[in-house]
C-alpha cells in the first residue's frame, strides 16, 4: 500500500471536519469561531452545506453558515455573492454561524455553473 502526502493531508482534513460535525468540536474548529459580535465580510459562491437546510460561502479558508439570512441565499441564480454580518460566536457544522446577514448577488457565474 502506498500512502502519498495528498492521502495523508485529506485524512487529515477530514479528522478536523469530522470533528466540528459531531458536535463535540475539536480545538482547531473551536479556535476558528471568530468573537461573538466581530463584523465579518465574505465574498465567494454559495453552495448547499453537509446538512439540509445549510447554505454555506468560503473565502478567506473559512466556511460561513448562511442559515440565518433573510430572505435566505438564492442558489438558483449561480452566482458569487458578498455576504456581511456578526459573528455568532460559535461553529455549526455548515461553519461559523453568522447573524445579521446581509447578502448582495454579484452577477459573477460560479465555476461549475451551467450558462444560461
Amino acid at each position: 500500500m502506498r500512502v502519498t502526502f495528498a492521502s495523508v493531508s485529506a485524512i487529515g482534513l477530514a479528522l478536523v471536519l469530522c470533528g466540528a460535525c459531531s458536535g463535540q468540536g475539536s480545538g482547531e474548529a473551536q479556535a476558528s469561531a471568530a468573537p461573538q459580535g466581530e463584523p465579518v465580510t465574505a465574498v465567494g459562491c454559495p453552495v448547499a452545506g453537509p446538512t439540509p437546510g445549510c447554505v454555506t460561502v468560503k473565502s478567506g479558508g473559512k466556511a460561513y453558515d448562511l442559515a440565518a439570512a433573510n430572505p435566505a441565499v438564492d442558489l438558483s441564480k449561480k452566482v458569487g455573492i458578498s455576504v456581511t454580518g456578526r459573528a455568532a460566536g460559535e461553529v455549526t457544522a455548515c461553519g461559523l454561524k453568522m447573524t445579521d446577514v446581509k447578502v448582495e448577488y454579484l452577477g459573477l457565474e460560479c465555476a461549475g455553473a451551467p450558462s444560461s
